[in-house]
Parts: C-alpha cells; sequence; structure tokens
C-alpha cells in the first residue's frame, strides 16, 4: 500500500496558533499606529488652533483679545478677554485616543489668552501641556507657548520670520527684574578683549526696546547682533537676543547697565555658536 500524506491534528493546531498570533499582532500594531496618527492629529490641530488665535489678536480682528481654552476632551478658540467673558466660540473636539493633559502655564488655569494688536502672550499664559494617548503616558505631543506668544512642539522651536536673523542661537531670557530704566548694553568680546557699550533708546521710562542690529569690528572682523523685549515691565524681563553664527566667531557675553548703575551679566555666547550659558542676571533661557 502506498503511504498516506496529510496533516496531523498537532500540526492543525499550531498552525492555528501560529495564525491567531500573527493576526493579534497584526492587530495591535493597527490599533497603536491608529493612535499615534490620532496623537500627531490632534497636536498639530492644537498648535493651529493657538496660531489662529494669536494671529486674530495680532490683527486686531473684531477689536479683541483672542484666546485658546485648554481642556481634557476639546480645545475651544474663543472671542474676549477670558473663556468666562467669550463673545463668541469655535470648538474642536480630540479624538477619543488622545486627551489634553498637564496644564502648566504661569497664571494657572486653562486659558492661553493673546494680547490685541502685539498678539504676544498675556501675562500668565506662557507655559506648557502635553497631548497624549489616553492609557499611554510614553505617547505624547508636547506643546509650549512661550512670552512671545509662538506655540510650538516643545523642543522643536521654529526657525525665527520676518525682522529675526534665522538662526538657533536666537534665544529668550525670562528674567525678574526690570530694564524700563535700564541704561545700556555691554558686550565684552574675548580673543580679544573688546568691550563695547550701546546707549538703550528710547531712555527710561521704556515700555519696549529694541537695538536693531547692532555691529562691531573685533579682531578685523565684523560681529553683528540684535537684543529686544518681547515685554518690559518693572518687575519681569522677557529679552530676545539674535546671534546668527554666520555673522559672529568671537565669543561675547552680553550684560546690562541697570538704573542703578549695575552691571548685571545676562548671556555668554562661546566663539563656535554651539553653547550659550545663562548669566547670573540672565532668568531662565527658553527657545523662541
Amino acid at each position: 500500500m502506498k503511504d498516506q500524506k496529510g496533516f496531523t491534528l498537532l500540526e492543525i493546531v499550531i498552525t492555528a496558533a501560529i495564525i491567531a498570533l500573527v493576526g493579534a499582532l497584526s492587530l495591535v500594531s493597527f490599533v497603536n499606529s491608529r493612535r499615534v496618527r490620532d496623537l500627531i492629529v490632534a497636536g498639530q490641530n492644537a498648535l493651529s488652533v493657538l496660531q489662529t488665535a494669536r494671529a486674530n489678536a495680532g490683527a486686531g480682528q473684531d477689536a479683541s483679545q483672542w484666546g485658546v481654552r485648554l481642556e481634557q476632551e476639546r480645545i475651544i478658540l474663543f472671542r474676549g478677554p477670558t473663556y468666562a467673558l467669550a463673545t463668541a466660540s469655535t470648538s474642536y473636539p480630540l479624538p477619543s485616543t488622545v486627551e489634553v493633559a498637564d496644564i502648566a502655564l504661569a497664571g494657572g488655569g486653562q486659558d492661553v489668552i493673546f494680547k490685541r494688536i502685539s498678539g504676544v502672550a498675556d501675562t500668565g499664559s506662557a507655559g506648557t501641556f502635553i497631548v497624549r494617548v489616553r492609557g499611554g503616558v510614553a505617547q505624547t505631543f508636547p506643546i509650549t507657548i512661550d512670552p512671545s506668544g509662538a506655540a510650538y512642539q516643545t523642543g522643536n522651536a521654529p526657525v525665527p520670520a520676518g525682522t529675526r536673523i534665522k538662526d538657533l542661537r536666537h534665544r529668550t531670557f525670562t528674567f525678574n527684574w526690570g530694564i524700563d530704566d535700564a541704561a545700556d548694553l555691554i558686550f565684552t568680546f574675548s580673543d580679544p578683549v573688546d568691550v563695547r557699550t550701546v546707549v538703550m533708546a528710547p531712555a527710561a521710562p521704556r515700555t519696549s526696546y529694541d537695538s536693531g542690529e547692532v555691529k562691531f569690528v573685533v579682531g578685523g572682523i565684523e560681529q553683528a547682533m540684535r537684543v529686544h523685549a518681547l515685554s518690559v515691565g518693572a518687575s519681569q524681563t522677557a529679552l530676545s537676543i539674535d546671534r546668527d553664527c554666520r555673522k559672529n566667531n568671537r565669543k561675547v557675553t552680553i550684560a546690562i547697565r541697570d538704573g542703578d548703575a549695575a552691571i548685571k551679566d545676562i548671556a555668554t555666547y562661546e566663539a563656535d555658536c554651539r553653547m550659550v550659558t545663562v548669566g547670573a542676571f540672565g532668568g531662565v533661557m527658553g527657545e523662541p
């Protein structure tokens, strides 16, 4: 008799188990990829709503401030000085797989308010929050709103645009003292040592400041920088420094001579443009 060939029961069971395992793994991979996709879309939509509110406020649309309310399951664009006093609003629900969490705004609360005309973040509105996959805290889309009103995925600040010098050495320094009565900017270069002073105008008391691009020839090579305030107060300042690596190759310490004649170090930039060290009076350094 000829040999009879076929599948044994054990082989059938093993094959079925493998098919089930592959199917389960495929399903897990599909669900996970969907959640990641939802997370990215929700994070980008949150940034878009924040940018819309800032643009509306900056354009003075409807002669009003604009803001964004952050809630666990939705993000709300509104017109008005606060969400409670909003005269119009549009709600953007989040996908069921993601949520807003860990809201940490300087003034507390859930509202990011943008000032009319300037478009900068109102007092207390700067800060951070995350969009995350529900039940999966490791999968997050962290967002930062800086004092200038710029919103971006944390760690991926946008390249400065418009009048800003396009360079990664653009940094913001937020400190708890005011430059409203400051007298001078002092630039101390190394190799060779060369100290340059720029009188700060307009004169005190000031509510804004922009040095414009200042240029110095140090060791026979021109250096160019810009220092401007994102906000000025008697007890707090958000100062921005633009130092384009294409226009600078000297180590420099930037300081401010305050109204009481004290010289306060803000930051030191290394010659190679790879390191920025915050000075004793530079407060907290952030991205644009």
